[in-house]
């Protein structure tokens, strides 16, 4: 089998992950694969790495204006000439919608759909235009993989396809077989892509003793790190004490961010750790007890899993298909999303440390059973193999 996969960046993320995961797996099974992307990031970078075949496209970009469209379209149908799959495999909103006008399904086609552009809390205008362009698109693929039911059952609010054509795969996650995590020893797994690194410290050998709260992603719309910033220098001093907070993520809004903790005099509570290396982030992961992602709008995001297969304890806005993966069980989600409801919730945390531990070993627990990545795999492979058949 030959597989095209086309997405907007190459830069880190979700999606990106996504077809590398996917890539390593058609590799072993000795399929061929190549790719399409904005060049010069992570991905390109990966896929090179295994030996395949990317293909640069310079006029794919986060909008759909048509002129920069028009030649990314031009683009796609010259890759797909000289490649010649057997499947084109498209994500992310822009390239999804560019590649399936492209090639119209001459090449069986399937667009992933990693939350969509007129999801609950995207501004009014854009979610409508979102909503024009992809019911076009739809026409033009063989498949939908939805990677929640909250996106699927979205699609079919707004009539993008029909209920046939809408199938749900959830994001996976390696999951490491050999140690359960607890509030000491969490997530301190070495993937083998990870092997070389230094070995971490277990969670109880923390330099200051202190809690660690951990938000990764993008520091842009629509993520809110600033309310998480905001609730913290709300608590009571004493368990202030007991916890700090690493950001790890780079955008426009890290300036805000910075501004706060110079007002606040949070410098040494706060630590701003840029854009890492997914290893690293990992490594960040490992060492922490409870992970925070804040945000406006969201699909299915990849990073709450990923931080569940480290056992951290999740505090979760209550958008798109988090409450898919988090319960109470293993997390708290927010329903209003604002200052008081995400300081309440680190108050409960930090004062029961114990609640911590039986909160991320219940999400270690729920990930490995059903969000595992060779589930992922399997179930997204047969899909392929049908739609060629």
């Amino acid at each position: 089998m030959k597989i095209f996969y086309l997405i907007t960046k190459s830069e880190p993320g979700g999606a990106q992950t996504h077809i590398w995961q996917l890539a390593k797996f058609f590799k072993k099974k000795g399929d061929a694969v190549a790719m399409m992307a904005y060049p010069r990031g992570w991905l390109e970078s990966e896929i090179k790495k295994l030996g395949f075949q990317f293909y640069p496209n310079y006029f794919l970009s986060n909008n759909l204006n048509p002129f920069s469209g028009y030649k990314a379209m031009k683009e796609i149908e010259k890759a797909i000439s000289d490649f010649k799959p057997d499947l084109l495999s498209c994500h992310s909103t822009a390239a999804g919608f560019w590649g399936r006008i492209a090639i119209k399904n001459k090449v069986p086609t399937i667009f992933t759909a990693h939350g969509w552009a007129f999801t609950k809390g995207v501004p009014f205008w854009r979610k409508i235009l979102a909503i024009l362009a992809e019911k076009i698109a739809a026409k033009y693929c063989s498949k939908i993989i939805c990677v929640s039911n909250f996106d699927r059952n979205l699609a079919l609010k707004y009539k993008i396809a029909s209920e046939e054509k809408l199938i749900v795969i959830h994001n996976g996650v390696e999951i490491n077989e050999n140690q359960k995590p607890s509030l000491a020893t969490a997530g301190r797994s070495e993937r083998k892509e990870r092997s070389s690194l230094r070995p971490l410290k277990s969670k109880n050998q923390n330099d200051n003793s202190k809690i660690k709260i951990v938000f990764v992603g993008r520091l842009a719309k629509p993520k809110e790190p600033i309310l998480l910033l905001k609730a913290y220098n709300d608590l009571p001093d004493e368990l202030k004490e007991k916890a700090e907070i690493l950001i790890i993520g780079e955008g426009p809004k890290r300036k805000e961010l910075e501004k706060f903790i110079r007002e606040k005099d949070l410098k040494e509570k706060v630590k701003l750790l840029g854009s890492l290396p997914r290893e690293q982030v990992f490594d960040v992961l490992n060492q922490c007890q409870i992970f925070v992602l804040i945000s406006k709008w969201e699909g299915f995001p990849r990073t709450i899993l990923e931080a569940m297969s480290c056992g951290l304890a999740i505090i979760a806005s209550d958008i798109g298909g988090i409450s898919e993966a988090i319960d109470s069980n293993c997390g708290i989600l927010l329903e209003k999303n604002n200052v008081l409801e995400i300081k309440f919730a680190l108050e409960k945390l930090l004062k029961e440390p114990t609640l911590i531990n039986k909160l991320g070993q219940a999400a270690y627990e729920k990930v490995k059973k059903e969000f595992n990545l060779e589930k992922m795999l399997k179930n997204t492979g047969e899909i392929y193999q049908n739609i060629i058949i």
